[in-house]
């Protein structure tokens, strides 16, 4: 039973990331080429897309919110940068705040990120950069 909820929930994860792919990369011809992910990294075959919910699941069980996978609550980060990003929220919550609000901004803004936005996202990278270099991208996210 775990299993196949597991499974509807990655099923459902993808669903939105491609949805969200068509919105936020559209008009770009980005095929085989390389694109970043919201936190500033390449998506890779080894650094594939990863939903990330803005609000946590557990909110919506302890406050009644019907839906939270959605494109509203989502951020389109690579594995490595939602790895990194939840290692972020355990040594500095208000730094992983910080990231979150500007994945609302990006969601608000509807369209590939701005130049301004991206300047958000690269500053915000410098602050991190050495957490980023202490997580080890060949684990996946919570194992």
């Amino acid at each position: 039973m775990k299993k196949q909820k597991d499974n509807m929930k990655k099923s459902k994860n993808k669903e939105i990331l491609n949805q969200m792919k068509e919105i936020y990369y559209k008009g770009m011809n980005i095929g085989d080429s390389k694109y970043l992910d919201w936190m500033g990294f390449e998506i890779t075959y080894e650094n594939k897309p990863s939903y990330h919910h803005i609000i946590k699941l557990q909110k919506q069980k302890s406050e009644g919110i019907a839906e939270l996978t959605t494109i509203e609550n989502g951020a389109y980060l690579g594995e490595y940068s939602h790895t990194a990003l939840h290692q972020i929220e355990r040594v500095d919550i208000n730094l992983y705040n910080r990231w979150n609000n500007l994945f609302k901004e990006i969601v608000e803004q509807g369209t590939y990120p701005t130049i301004d936005l991206w300047e958000k996202v690269f500053d915000l990278q410098v602050e991190s950069i050495e957490l980023f270099d202490t997580v080890d991208c060949t684990k996946k996210r919570g194992k």
